[in-house]
């Protein structure tokens, strides 16, 4: 059974997830930011659109991952997963023999209890971590969802957090990026990197020292805090970055020499 039910997290005004019987604005369930475990966030959509937005790493249940999805676009696929458009606001996402793996389905409802009707968005599907262990289990908003006892999860999010289970702090500070760039910035980076080369959109920075490597930047959706340097790296910048690149050494060859 679920480990909490019929609660309301930090509900938005205009659109809303239904968890496990739980109404919030926005959701993390798993190992957020992980490579090879499971997980999936769920940020709030900005209040003209009612398009949901999730970010995750979706494995079989064999423990394999099948396919890694960034603001609902399939960036890795290994599954050789397919997207499949709706009828209603939402989709599916089939493996390779044409399987449903995942579906989110968004109506707009009147939920128990509230007097006025909103955006409202489902999930169907099982997931699973790299153990192969079940750890979420959704129907489409029905009272049979569950999520393990044992999983990570945060419900509803406004700079805080209406509840947090099983994170440590350096997890909730991740949590807290993630979520207020709606999903774009999903894999920390700690520790020392050197000599590598990496693209450096979606990123979070911890207290991380990135030496000689060769760094790609295309849209500029990342963060950095902590202590975090870089040393004798080589920078690329592309399409929206090479932009703004470009305005920044326009303006400081403008500015008055002292």
């Amino acid at each position: 059974m679920s480990i909490f039910v019929r609660n309301k997290f930090m509900p938005g005004k205009f659109n809303n997830y239904l968890i496990a019987a739980n109404v919030c604005n926005a959701f993390v369930v798993g190992e957020l930011g992980s490579q090879d475990d499971f997980f999936l966030l769920g940020a709030e959509p900005i209040e003209e659109s009612n398009y949901p937005l999730l970010t995750g790493n979706i494995l079989d249940s064999e423990g394999k991952v099948l396919f890694r999805l960034v603001r609902n676009v399939l960036v890795l696929n290994p599954g050789h997963c397919s997207k499949i458009l709706g009828d209603h606001v939402g989709y599916e996402i089939h493996d390779g023999d044409d399987k449903m793996i995942f579906k989110i389905r968004t109506l707009f409802e009147k939920l128990p209890g509230s007097e006025e009707e909103m955006f409202v968005t489902t999930l169907t599907g099982n997931f699973y971590n790299k153990k192969g262990e079940l750890v979420f289990s959704a129907n489409s908003g029905e009272k049979d969802e569950r999520i393990e006892t044992n999983a990570k999860c945060a419900f509803g999010f406004t700079g805080g957090f209406g509840l947090v289970q099983g994170m440590i702090k350096e997890e909730i500070d991740f949590a807290r990026i993630a979520l207020s760039s709606r999903g774009a910035i999903h894999e920390p980076i700690t520790g020392h990197l050197d000599g590598k080369e990496f693209i450096l959109d979606g990123k979070a920075l911890i207290n991380a020292r990135i030496t000689n490597c060769k760094i790609h930047v295309h849209t500029g959706n990342f963060a950095a805090y902590g202590s975090s340097v870089f040393e004798n790296d080589k920078f690329f910048f592309y399409e929206g970055a090479a932009n703004i690149k470009a305005l920044v050494l326009l303006l400081s060859e403008q500015s008055p020499k002292k």
